[in-house]
């Protein structure tokens, strides 16, 4: 591992010794690994090293993976551009100007800049999803409740997934079969029927951006894909109803920190835990049944395509100098939280780089629950016909 390039783009925490030669895996550090602290991105929450690898990690060491390094993160896994106080901000491995998104930030650089071959980040918003897409690498958020969260630090328990990372389809597909004991790799056979979806994920798309989705749907058209327009029904509304539930939780899981050492929780983020105290209860009960609803409406939609192709961020790339964090998480993430209120599989695969700036352009495609089969397939197989990045 080059440790000093790691130092450089801030993506690792933790060094560990590993095995030579076999596949290298890097994971977040808030996830659990046998005998070493997990600082969750601050600077005071780790109390000691943890007794025992979070059932992921076990899995990964179970799969011939050498865990190799602890990642950088945003504090508590709170924040989608890499900003981390504490350890220092995470740079993204194509441009250390720009973010790298968040909160898994320091994962996504790893596998980018050929730290490790595969690391696991976490999902609850999009935490995943977006540092894949401004590092140029896949991101795999499975179906809620696919993967294990024991020994992994909460943000939401309603929304969190672990999420494999790494630089193509297949590899990633390994990674999440390890991890669930399962098999859900890239079905083989016709092309899924893909719905490029309109409407609230059309809008306000970067003209650059917007270019690399239509190139996109026009790989997909080349593979002989039936590709259709389709609406996500209320998809507008879904990021704030699941802040609603995803605030109140967050807030619980630092009640006591928040109550006896608010000032070691770096501003933004305590600003954000801190907006969980403030939804009354009735208000997150009432948006836990909006979602119930939301879920169906677009269980519908997968009864009509198979795979919903959208942007995976909005926006170009952005620069790091002057990025706010509640503000910018609203912006980037607008995309992603959609599909992580939904609750079925969702990843970013690289699309091709911005016209304008060269930067990585994700492409995210989203299933109903528990096809990550197809949702893999389509994925690699647009992968194949895309050809390389650069």
């Amino acid at each position: 591992m080059d440790t000093d390039l790691a130092w450089r783009l801030r993506a690792l925490i933790t060094v560990l010794p590993g095995p030579a030669g076999g596949p290298t895996a890097t994971v977040k550090d808030n996830i659990d690994v046998a005998g070493v602290a997990t600082t969750a991105g601050s600077a005071s929450f780790a109390t000691g090293p943890a007794e025992a690898d979070a059932d992921v990690v076990r899995s990964l060491r179970e799969a011939g993976y050498a865990v190799v390094g602890k990642t950088n993160l945003a504090e508590f896994a709170m924040g989608a551009t890499g900003r981390n106080a504490a350890f220092g901000d995470c740079l993204n491995a194509w441009d250390p100007a720009r973010i790298a998104g968040g909160s898994s930030s320091g994962s996504a650089v790893a596998v980018a800049a050929g730290l490790s071959d595969v690391s696991l980040g976490t999902d609850t918003g999009g935490s995943g999803r977006i540092p894949a897409s401004v590092n140029g690498i896949v991101g795999v958020r499975p179906t809620l409740g696919r993967v294990s969260n024991r020994g992994v630090l909460p943000v939401s328990p309603s929304f969190d997934t672990v999420t494999p990372m790494a630089r193509d389809v297949r590899t990633a597909a390994a990674v999440l079969a390890a991890l669930t004991g399962a098999e859900p790799l890239p079905a083989s056979g016709a092309l899924p029927r893909i719905g490029v979806a309109g409407g609230f994920f059309a809008a306000d798309v970067d003209p650059g951006v917007a270019l690399v989705l239509l190139a996109a749907v026009g790989v997909f058209r080349g593979l002989g894909a039936q590709v259709v327009p389709v609406e996500v029904p209320s998809a507008a509304e879904a990021q704030g109803r699941m802040l609603d539930v995803m605030y109140p939780e967050a807030a619980a899981v630092h009640a006591a920190r928040l109550r006896d050492a608010p000032e070691s929780i770096d501003p933004d983020v305590r600003r954000r835990l801190l907006l969980g105290l403030e939804v009354p209860p009735a208000q997150t009960e009432a948006a836990r049944a909006w979602l119930t609803g939301f879920r169906s409406r677009v269980d519908a939609v997968f009864t009509e395509v198979d795979v919903v192709l959208t942007p995976t961020i909005p926006v170009d790339v952005p620069l790091r100098e002057g990025v706010d964090l509640a503000a910018s998480t609203r912006e980037i993430a607008r995309f992603t939280y959609a599909w992580s209120a939904y609750g079925g599989p969702s990843l970013s695969v690289p699309g091709g780089v911005h016209p304008s700036s060269g930067m990585p352009v994700g492409v995210q495609l989203s299933a109903a629950p528990w096809r990550e089969d197809v949702l893999l397939g389509a994925a690699e197989a647009f992968e194949r016909a895309r050809g390389p990045l650069r």
